[in-house]
Parts: structure tokens; sequence; C-alpha cells
């Protein structure tokens, strides 16, 4: 518990200035409004059951089609209210084609309440896609909240702030990683309501790394400008920088380095974790340091830290150990002594 209220503490600390939830609600100026009758509708304001709110007849006004944000990795909040099918589209390309996930609370409690298909030319393809839906408490015309994570090809479903997702799934691949937000309700109406989304960091995954070099060592920059070789690593679609799958006998140090290109000078969030000790450093500047070896879960937006880019290229560094100290030369795998825990995970975001 200690461990947890010490890392809870941490984390307060590092992002407290610098990152904000976007709470954008429902500015009706900025939706387009979508007819399955061709006609032309006004978007207005309503309340139900108490909450201020948009209604969706899902006639006249089928959807609603914000075009002037472009999202790519998102924690998008809202309430949704509806009887058949409400739905949320993103990563539009256009009103016709879109990742959509959709609830049907009239099957609130089974495995059908909740699903996910992408829409390609405005086909709605459910009969293809029944490996992606999951059950949720959810009712007919009673309000629900809803949290949607999306980080790259990543799908996460929250229903009324519970811990664990109702679903987590590998999303299909469209022609957009990323577009515009879209609310749907289909075959009924449905209302929407306290709608609020932030930006989340894009993960990097190409690196280069050194060579290893003894623990328990400080590397300072002069060090670091002296190292000769480096190996370009990158895994797409896995964002968890897991050290140990390089080398044959994972142990000591190891700098892994990225390069940052900026069009112009700018400030950008750093979003990271890792296990053991870890020094970062922009530039030739130290921006971040734990050298107190750290073992617990590695959890993307963990830590979160300013980088003041310059324009052009940023070098950044990352130098760090694995959890070697925790068992005096290593733990024993199978006859030798080694790091089992050694890497990092980290992103980049807007400063809102």
């Amino acid at each position: 518990m200690v461990k947890h209220l010490f890392r809870s503490m941490v984390l307060l600390l590092c992002s407290l200035p610098f990152l904000k939830a976007q709470a954008q609600g429902i500015n009706l100026a900025d939706w387009l409004v979508l007819s399955e009758q061709k006609g032309t509708a006004a978007l207005t304001d309503t309340v139900f059951q108490g909450k201020a709110c948009i209604k969706l007849d899902g006639k006249a006004i089928a959807g609603i089609w914000n075009k002037t944000i472009v999202l790519k990795n998102f924690r998008l909040e809202l309430d949704i209210a509806g009887t058949v099918m409400p739905g949320v589209g993103f990563h539009a390309k256009n009103e016709q084609n879109y990742q959509f996930l959709y609830f049907r609370p009239g099957y609130g409690g089974t495995i059908e309440a909740v699903q996910y298909i992408p829409i390609y030319n405005g086909a709605l393809s459910w009969v293809f896609y029944g490996g992606y839906q999951a059950a949720a408490d959810i009712t007919r015309n009673e309000w629900f909240h809803a949290t949607i994570e999306v980080r790259g090809n990543h799908l996460k479903v929250f229903t009324n702030k519970n811990p664990k997702p109702n679903m987590d799934i590998t999303m299909l691949q469209t022609e957009a990683d990323k577009g515009a937000l879209l609310l749907r309700s289909m075959f009924g109406p449905a209302y929407f309501a306290n709608i609020t989304w932030r930006e989340l960091p894009e993960g990097i995954t190409d690196w280069e790394i050194s060579d290893q070099l003894p623990a328990g060592f400080i590397y300072d920059y002069e060090k670091v400008k002296k190292l000769k070789n480096w190996k370009k690593i990158n895994e797409p679609g896995d964002d968890y920088v897991n050290l140990c799958r390089y080398f044959k006998l994972p142990e000591g140090t190891v700098v892994a380095r990225h390069i940052l290109h900026a069009d112009s000078a700018a400030e950008k969030l750093l979003n990271f974790d890792f296990t053991g000790t870890l020094q970062i450093i922009l530039n030739g500047r130290e921006v971040f340091s734990y050298n107190k070896h750290k073992l617990e879960r590695v959890e993307v937006d963990t830590y979160v830290t300013k980088l003041s880019l310059q324009k052009g290229q940023n070098e950044l560094l990352f130098i760090t150990q694995g959890d070697g100290f925790f068992f005096g030369n290593g733990y024993n795998s199978l006859g030798r002594l080694q790091h089992q825990n050694w890497g990092f995970i980290a992103g980049i975001g807007n400063l809102h």
C-alpha cells in the first residue's frame, strides 16, 4: 500500500502542472447534422431525466459529426441514454468511413451489450464481427457513463466507471488511423451528455540502443557522446521497450536514443514509466533522474514531464538499469544471474 501511495504522489507531482483534460462538451456550432432522410435539421439542447443533453432521433438527426478536431490516440468520456443502438464513431475519414463503437441497452447484461465494427463506405457489416462484443450493465432509456480509450489500434471501453474494461480489443484496420468524432443513433432515439476528451501520447517504438555497459556507473552526457555502437530497434504495435529481448545475457546499463523532429520550437509532454533506474536527457540536459531502483508494474502515463524542443532535431536519451539490484547480482535464471525486468515505455503528447 505504501508503494502505491508513493507512486500516486509521484504521478501527481509530475503531472499536475501540465496534464489537463479537454472539457469540450457539446458546442453545437462545431457539429454537422447527418440525416437518414437527406434533409436538414437543427441541433438543439434538451433535457432528459434531469440531465442537460442533446437528442439524436435516429432519423432527421441520425448522427452529428465534429470536423473541428482530429484525434488519433485519445480518452473520451460521455453519458449516454438510448433505446436501441447509440454509438460513437472515431477516426472518421468522412461520414461513410470510420471506426464505430455502439451500445445496445436492450441487451444489457448479455455479451451483445457493447459492439465494435469498422464502417467501410457506409456499410454496417455486423455479421462479420461477432468476436468484437462484450457484456455491460446498461438499461434502455437509462443514463450510463462510457469511457473510450484508443491507443494505436488498441481499444478499451469502460462503462459506469468500472476499473476493468468491458471491452479490450485490437481494432481492425481502416484507411485512417486518426480523424474526426461522430455521434450516431440507429433505430431509435438517443441522448448524449457531458462529453470530454483528451489526446493521449503517441508511443515511441523506434530507438537506437547502445551496447551493454557496466551497472552502477553514472553515465553523464559527455560519456554518452563517446559511445560508438548503436543498434536500431522498433517493435510496431508494442510500446513497451523490453531490453531483455535484445541481449543474450541481460545485465548492466543501456542507453536508448530517439530523435524528435520539430518544425519550430515547441513544448511537448513526455509520458513514461520504467523499471530499475532511469535518467532522461534532452539535448544534453537532464530532465528526469531516478536512481533508487523501482520494481513494480510498468504502465503508460505513470510519469509526465515537459520537454522544451528546439527547432530541428532533438536528441532524447534514456539511460537505464534493470532489476538486478533487487536480487544482489541478479535473479537466478536456470543457472545464471541476470536482469528479469529491464526497460521502459514512453510517448509524446501535446501540452494543453
